[in-house]
């Protein structure tokens, strides 16, 4: 079975992988390379490469989201644990579902649990999971205690424990290094062919539509100044590197703050589908952006 994301998640990149496939360096794709993703996620693009670049030699993954990288890690490191404490929840939580009351303070309590941290790192990795599987859309949104705060989502059986793809997921992982931290730390593992792949928490197009409360601590424009510095330190280390971010000048024509930042470099415009507003009526597609250092030759992708 082919790995794929073990998690839903808000922005994840699932929909941009074919316009990244089309910017891939080719002149490192065809030989041995490194792969280093800095805030991995839900891993989309990382499984994506994993499937379908066996001349991958090393994989490193980063993110400053605790409970995600012990998820990770459990899963690297315990499938079979997990997937008999998910079975547990999900055969709980299927239980209820003709009980809309007790199926949400099932949810709740869980949530409760989750935000205790008292439990061991493998319940808290499948609570993980089964708040995510659970919750509204896949968001994950913290506040400044570090408290999972996400409502309940409106689903009928959603699958909270998908056996095989974890076993998928444990297999792929055996090739990765799990990294917890900030994403400066990643340019230690760097080698001479190596391409990294930047999906920060998107700069909001406005203050409503803010959902990048992914950890306590703010993704602000001072860290996407830093995170820019970040990427001209690389591409002066001649490191092959792409990013992904929100278009802000779609909301406003005059906001030039990312066509300010990568001036220097190459910015597209790709359509992508946002699926996150609780209004029906306000998704739909809008623009992102994907930012690389390096001449891109479509026809040898």
């Amino acid at each position: 079975m082919v790995a794929k994301p073990f998690l839903k998640w808000a922005g994840g990149k699932t929909q941009l992988i074919k316009e990244i496939e089309k910017i891939l360096p080719s002149n490192i794709i065809k030989k041995n390379f490194t792969y280093i993703e800095p805030f991995v996620g839900s891993g989309a693009v990382m499984f994506w490469m994993l499937n379908n670049f066996p001349n991958i030699k090393k994989v490193v993954i980063n993110d400053i989201n605790v409970d995600l990288i012990n998820t990770y890690n459990i899963i690297a490191l315990k499938p079979k644990e997990i997937i008999s404490l998910l079975k547990q929840l999900e055969n709980e939580f299927y239980s209820l579902l003709n009980n809309n009351d007790a199926k949400k303070n099932y949810y709740y309590e869980k949530r409760n649990l989750y935000n205790l941290r008292t439990e061991n790192k493998s319940t808290q990795a499948a609570l993980f999971i089964f708040l995510n599987r659970t919750c509204f859309n896949g968001l994950h949104r913290v506040n400044k205690k570090n408290e999972f705060n996400v409502p309940m989502g409106d689903y009928k059986k959603p699958i909270i424990c998908d056996s095989e793809n974890i076993m998928a997921v444990n297999k792929v992982l055996q090739k990765v290094e799990i990294l917890c931290g900030d994403f400066e730390q990643t340019l230690e593992y760097a080698e001479e062919n190596t391409l990294f792949y930047f999906d920060p928490p998107y700069k909001p197009l406005s203050l409503t539509s803010s959902f990048n409360s992914y950890s306590n601590n703010e993704f602000s424009d001072t860290e996407q100044i830093r995170l820019n510095k970040f990427c001209n330190k690389l591409d002066c280390l001649n490191y092959d590197w792409i990013l992904s971010n929100s278009d802000v000048k779609g909301k406003d024509v005059n906001d030039n703050f990312f066509d300010d930042l990568y001036a220097d470099f190459n910015i597209q415009r790709v359509d992508a589908r946002r699926n996150i507003n609780a209004n029906p009526e306000k998704r739909g597609f809008l623009k992102e952006l994907l930012i690389n250092n390096y001449p891109i030759n479509f026809n040898t992708i």
